[in-house]
């Protein structure tokens, strides 16, 4: 948003005579990169909700202020994975300000509406996205940070419809064109895999490349996506029918080739994701399943630059998770991802399988926290562990100590940021 409108949206609040309700959350976390001896961030947060309600449903604000003594995560930084309504406040190397969210909220007899800035997430995956695609992902920390706070809240008409006794509809239209938040180039977290980025040695001898900016699409009604959910319930089977026409996050490379000149333009494309979900309870344990199937991705070759090919793909997730021992849960996942069609020289494999282990353990009337995250390619042979211990001093005070340890090759998705492994220390603190 840009600050002239948000001076306007602050400008109206003492004429509506509204007494907001606040609330905030400061966070710290300090990390030092064991494999590359220094210290990879000091980070301070502050989160400042502001609530009112009205007489038709309430309001909803939160304003984001993060300040990092140290600028390895973010020196160097664009911003123009944001649209014009969304992008940062201010943005430097040490200092970042957002209006995070700001929606409207309410509920009628047979349906329900938030509509502003907000999250709508789609699956339940831990540490793995299949259906969870409506809001892009802001990957200064790749994938380490929460998802509720990587994700990239926008602009959107959020409804639910109740259909017949136990059935829900969901009806999205996104009306904001933001895309996925890439590391700087500087950073510890920037992207170095083939699978992902173009490979330099894959330009024709003789010719020079030049990588231009990507920009995301105008923010129009023309580049609104719509998303579609039912939910319902049948023979103890919670389950959804998901639909998503949308612009993908992830920008598409193309060249073109004058003379000895290469000008390699990173581009947005659409697809069309259709997909569901499944989960019942049996005893102690919970089956989860999700599966999505996404039209017109595009995907690494080993070719000559810009090295990419046009493929449908499909994933399946599932999930059992295991809550039989008082105080643990423990949850295992195994993922499947699938090419369709006749790409080849593909950088990555036409079949990727991915698999997780979830460990948690509380104690001492649950206050403090064990908790172990393990994310393995089967295929590259790399992933992450991910050990965490906090405490709750008090209610609405935590503290923790925790590792990312990223192993394998440095050509996979995990093992490219070999040389990022960190331990982290912190508080949260809510008031």
């Amino acid at each position: 948003m840009k600050p002239q409108l948000l001076g306007a949206i602050l400008a109206l609040i003492p004429s509506l005579s509204l007494a907001f309700e606040m609330s905030h959350s400061l966070k710290s976390q300090t990390s030092y990169g064991t494999s590359a001896s220094e210290w990879q961030q000091s980070d301070w947060r502050l989160d400042s909700e502001l609530y009112q309600g009205l007489e038709n449903g309430e309001i909803t604000g939160i304003l984001r202020s993060r300040f990092d003594l140290q600028d390895k995560l973010n020196s160097d930084q664009t911003l123009n994975n944001y649209s014009a309504h969304s992008e940062p406040l201010t943005a430097g190397d040490h200092e970042w300000v957002e209006l995070r969210e700001l929606y409207w909220q309410a509920g009628f007899d047979n349906s329900y509406w938030r509509i502003g800035k907000q999250q709508v997430v789609w699956g339940e995956a831990d540490g793995i996205k299949l259906l969870d695609v409506i809001n892009p992902q802001s990957y200064r920390e790749f994938i380490l940070d929460d998802f509720d706070d990587s994700r990239i809240p926008l602009w959107m008409v959020n409804g639910e419809f109740q259909v017949g006794e136990e059935g829900t509809l969901q009806a999205l239209w996104v009306l904001d064109t933001s895309t996925h938040e890439l590391a700087p180039s500087s950073s510890p977290f920037a992207f170095t895999s083939p699978v992902l980025v173009p490979d330099s040695a894959a330009v024709p001898a003789g010719v020079t490349a030049t990588l231009e900016e990507a920009n995301t699409p105008a923010m129009t009604l023309k580049n609104s996506d719509f998303g579609l959910r039912y939910t319902s319930f049948i023979d103890n089977w919670d389950y959804s029918l998901n639909y998503l026409y949308h612009y993908v996050d992830e920008a598409v490379i193309s060249a073109d080739l004058s003379g000895s000149s290469l000008t390699l333009t990173p581009d947005y494309k659409r697809s069309h994701l259709l997909g569901g979900s499944a989960s019942s309870v049996f005893g102690d344990w919970v089956l989860r399943a999700e599966f999505a199937y996404e039209t017109d991705r595009y995907h690494r070759t080993t070719a000559s630059v810009p090295g990419v090919d046009k493929a449908d793909q499909w994933g399946i997730l599932v999930g059992l998770d295991y809550q039989g021992m008082t105080d643990y849960l423990i949850s295992v996942q195994w993922f499947q991802s699938n090419l369709v069609g006749q790409t080849e020289n593909l950088v990555k494999n036409r079949q990727e399988n991915t698999l997780s282990l979830l460990v948690e353990r509380t104690l001492f009337n649950e206050t403090l926290l064990l908790k172990w995250l393990h994310l393995h390619s089967t295929d590259h042979g790399d992933g992450v562990v991910q050990p965490q211990i906090s405490y709750n001093l008090e209610s609405d005070f935590d503290v923790f100590l925790g590792m990312d340890i990223f192993y394998g090759n440095e050509g996979g998705l995990y093992g490219q940021f070999d040389e990022a492994d960190r331990i982290s220390a912190g508080f949260e603190w809510g008031f």
